[in-house]
């Protein structure tokens, strides 16, 4: 290879770099840190639900925020309302609901008593089916029952007992909280009465800064709260809280796992070189890397997401490979040869190395997770910016630097040795890690759980298991989605499933649902209609027992969503109702006690507008099929590696050569054996990885033009950096992140360890 005008190129990259700075510069003010957990998920899971009505769906119930205050004051009063103070004093809360006023439950009043015969439930309009027969016996049946409490001023203005068939229905479908002083409360299984609050975040918490500052409000209201008044309890769910636990995790990694990776860099590269010019060229290489990689990211991105920036340190390591490579040649030839004969030397195996990682990085760029896909652009910039930087500018830069032997040279050749001529080392040790890889494969596990992407804090877990205990109501997230292009039309698809879901809760595929109590104009107009043809009868039949009535109401007032959703009775279901700028319409089913997610979504397939999400299950499928893709892309990337081998190397050395990239891959998986990990996703990611770093090494030693020593000492020194980076996700509190680390130090280690395998048998001692 030989390099035309080595200073334009050195002179194109300079201008080049000071362009990403002034671009980073621009893109900066303008970009944010995401540390959303949901925001490393799939945009869009379910591809039968239009994206608009999903991501309205999604961000209406991530702002959400519910808080359970148990306790009460020397008068009696819930200590809940001082609680509810407090959260008032936070400007990033709104729509805080607490206690219902008098004029509120007297709006309550005024509405039931105003629609009850348009807002009939589905049991009321089955009895009154047959002209009102069996509504007779079970007005009877109330009146007469010891514990239904029915006064005479009901019956006189609410002869049918329309109002109460619809409270019973919306208590038979779960709701466990109910109205006490004006407040939604529920008890535990200790009797202790819990007082039921509900905020939302204002939109403008979007930054991660953001989001911990409003944490941190809220914890020390809460500290403060609990130290006044000792006998209260408060308990907490929302996503603000996982996002934050998530976000302040994430930076203490990198704050801890990244220092501690500079400074390790530092000192081995002072150690080795005994000069800091090679340190300052590798931190230009780093930083150049970095600048490109940043700028990439957020010109697409326009925001980077704390996982990318955890999960991008291990291009720390990955970039110096580069620089070290070119060091070590100038290091022991540096009196034989220029700076651009070193280049020269070995400037088509650093090609071919940058080449390798950047397709492995690529690959990445298939799954669909937005941090994963940052990650990997990242490194993909980042890494070709590294490597320009050691071809543009190290010659320039390197000239002087001090020959010398590196560290343990004798060892070295001692190894080059063993690998060369003895049998017992060249084939003993595949051989071994070959046993150790079948025994290790042998016993994995696969796992495509999404919860392996975030550590999720005992307190919270504890905090939101007692909520929906109390509650029934479930943060599992599994729902219909009933949508339509105008608000009537939805609320006919929604009247088309209700049977279906009351079949699935006879046959045990689901054990509560819960729909919106509004019914649409045609079916209301249908309800009026029975409600005509029962009155005599149910008038006749009430008479005739005794009973005193007054005559039967049957006119109509036809209730629309806009009366709804105005009335205080929605207070607790407009969280289920989304109307997009359009009129699209669309409303959430909760469903809980599904054992079989695949037969309930098959219960509403030939229903037009009618979405099952189990978001849960469907991330774990999205997982399951990435991983496999992942695994084939895996299988060709080895079969190609293996053609390209043989047709340069022949058919011997192509295979032998082969094998550490074999071999590092199966010990890679068997680690995750020993540290009793399963498969995922994050593990074939970092089989990728393993596969594009590992193959470098022996990039490197096949190199016909280059040292077996100095190949062997610069791939250690890139074994130990890429080690120290990507070792410290092993200590990552995050499995997902812990998982991807385990991989890469175990495959990578292996690489190195076989790489000597790639040396020509015949090849003379350097």
């Amino acid at each position: 290879m030989t390099l035309n005008n080595p200073r334009h190129f050195a002179l194109y990259w300079a201008l080049l770099c000071i362009a990403l700075v002034i671009g980073l510069g621009r893109l900066l003010p303008e970009s944010h840190l995401n540390n959303s957990v949901l925001s490393l998920l799939p945009a869009q899971i379910n591809q039968n639900l239009p994206p608009d009505i999903y991501q309205a769906m999604t961000e209406r119930l991530d702002r959400q925020v519910v808080w359970m205050v148990s306790g009460e004051d020397e008068q009696q009063r819930p200590l809940a309302q001082k609680w509810l103070t407090q959260l008032h004093a936070i400007p990033e809360l709104h729509a805080l609901q607490g206690p219902m006023s008098s004029e509120q439950q007297q709006q309550w009043g005024r509405y039931f008593s105003l629609y009850r015969n348009n807002n009939i439930d589905d049991q009321t309009r089955q009895r009154l089916a047959d002209h009102g027969e069996q509504q007779a016996r079970w007005i009877v049946g109330q009146l007469y029952s010891a514990f239904s409490g029915v006064s005479s001023q009901e019956l006189q203005h609410d002869p049918l007992m329309l109002i109460r068939g619809a409270q019973l229905d919306l208590a038979s479908k779960g709701n466990a909280l109910t109205l006490q002083q004006g407040w939604l409360t529920a008890r535990d299984k200790q009797g202790v009465t819990w007082y039921f609050l509900h905020g939302e975040l204002d939109g403008t918490v979007a930054n991660m800064g953001e989001n911990h500052k409003l944490v941190d409000k809220i914890n020390a209201i809460k500290t403060d709260f609990l130290r006044h008044y000792p006998s209260a309890k408060v308990l907490s769910r929302g996503t603000l809280f996982y996002s934050d636990h998530a976000s302040e995790q994430a930076k203490r990694d990198m704050l801890h796992l990244g220092s501690t990776t500079i400074i390790a860099l530092i000192l081995l590269i002072l150690w080795v070189f005994r000069s800091i010019r090679p340190l300052i060229l590798s931190l230009i290489s780093i930083s150049v890397g970095a600048l490109a990689g940043g700028v990439v990211v957020l010109a697409i991105w326009h925001e980077v997401h704390m996982m990318t920036l955890v999960m991008s340190m291990s291009i720390i390591g990955i970039s110096t490979d580069y620089s070290l490579y070119y060091l070590c040649e100038r290091r022991v030839f540096g009196t034989v040869n220029s700076p651009w004969q070193s280049l020269t030397k070995v400037g088509k195996t650093l090609l071919l190395a940058v080449l390798t990682t950047i397709i492995a990085y690529a690959i990445m760029l298939l799954a669909p997770f937005p941090g994963i896909q940052q990650m990997a652009a990242f490194s993909i910039a980042g890494l070709s910016a590294s490597c320009l930087t050691v071809y543009c500018w190290h010659p320039w830069l390197s000239r002087g630097l001090p020959v010398n032997a590196l560290p343990f040279t004798p060892f070295f050749l001692r190894w080059i040795a063993l690998w060369r001529h003895n049998q017992w080392v060249r084939r003993g040790i595949p051989m071994g890690l070959a046993l150790l890889s079948i025994l290790g494969v042998s016993q994995l596990r696969i796992n495509d759980d999404i919860a392996q992407l975030q550590s999720l804090p005992q307190d919270l877990v504890v905090q939101e298991k007692a909520i929906t205990e109390m509650t029934h109501q479930p943060s599992d997230q599994k729902w219909f989605v009933v949508y339509g292009p105008t608000p009537e039309i939805m609320l006919n698809r929604l009247a088309e499933l209700r049977p279906l879901l009351q079949q699935a809760e006879r046959h045990h595929l689901i054990k509560q649902w819960r729909a919106l109590p509004l019914n649409s104009l045609a079916q209301q107009s249908k309800d009026v209609d029975l409600i005509k043809q029962a009155a005599p009868f149910i008038e006749k039949r009430l008479t005739q027992l005794g009973i005193p009535t007054t005559p039967i109401n049957t006119t109509s007032l036809p209730l629309t969503p806009d009366i709804w959703l105005k009335s205080p009775v929605s207070e607790g279901w407009r969280l289920l109702w989304f109307q997009l700028a359009d009129g699209t319409t669309a409303s959430l089913v909760p469903v809980s006690g599904v054992e079989n997610s695949r037969e309930v979504a098959a219960l509403t397939q030939h229903l037009p507008g009618v979405v099952w999400v189990d978001r849960k299950a469907s991330f774990d499928d999205v997982f399951s099929h990435y991983r496999k893709l992942i695994s084939g892309l895996l299988i060709v990337s080895l079969i190609v590696i293996a053609v390209s081998a043989i047709i340069r190397q022949g058919w011997k050395q192509g295979c032998m050569t082969l094998v550490p990239s074999v071999l590092s891959l199966t010990c890679g998986l068997a680690s995750l054996t020993l540290r009793g990990e399963p498969v995922t996703l994050f593990s074939m990611l970092a089989l990728n990885l393993v596969l594009g770093i590992g193959i470098n090494y022996t990039l490197f030693f096949s190199n016909p033009r280059g040292s077996a020593v100095v190949s062997l000492q610069a791939i250690t020194l890139a074994l130990i950096t890429t080690l120290l980076t990507l070792g410290m996700l092993l200590f990552s509190s995050t499995e997902a992140i812990s998982s991807f680390g385990t991989v890469l130090c175990s495959g990578i280690f292996t690489a190195w360890l076989l790489s000597p395998l790639a040396m020509h048998s015949r090849r003379k001692r350097n």
